[in-house]
């Protein structure tokens, strides 16, 4: 955009500088006070046409630039879009995965505690019988 700037300031300084460069002259110029009015009235008109030229060449240009810019946004919103769209997705199946191995490790730690408190209660009853029988002997004895 400074290249536009740059280009605008120069397109006024040129216009500003012919407009006064072209008075000059015409005062200056050996003519009679009717030709130098007629001159410039046409130098004034010639300047009318010109700068509204340029406000139409600028007035063009912004508005494609505009056009362009909006594309352009429009276009990377898309993108934006589609992107959080296969992130939101990958989050998902991620998330469901984690919920899977969650609910297989539990049920796993689950099966492997019921093995275990089953393998610790015949061990505690084969003991409490072990004992049992020691006591009758010792009784009977």
């Amino acid at each position: 955009m400074a290249v536009n700037d740059n280009k605008t300031d120069f397109v006024i300084g040129l216009l500003v500088g012919g407009a006064l460069g072209a008075a000059l002259a015409l005062l200056y110029a050996p003519q009679s006070g009717d030709e130098t009015r007629e001159t410039i009235k046409k130098k004034g008109e010639e300047l009318a046409e010109s700068a509204t030229e340029i406000y139409d060449k600028a007035k063009d240009q912004t508005a494609q630039i505009a056009s362009q810019v909006k594309e352009s946004t429009t276009h990377i919103a898309s993108q934006v879009k589609e992107s959080a769209s296969a992130v939101a997705s990958q989050v998902g199946e991620s998330v469901e995965k984690v919920k899977e191995d969650v609910a297989t490790g539990y049920a796993q730690a689950k099966d492997t505690a019921a093995q275990k408190v089953a393998e610790v209660s015949e061990a505690v009853k084969a003991e409490t019988a072990k004992a049992r029988a020691a006591t009758k002997k010792t009784e009977t004895a």
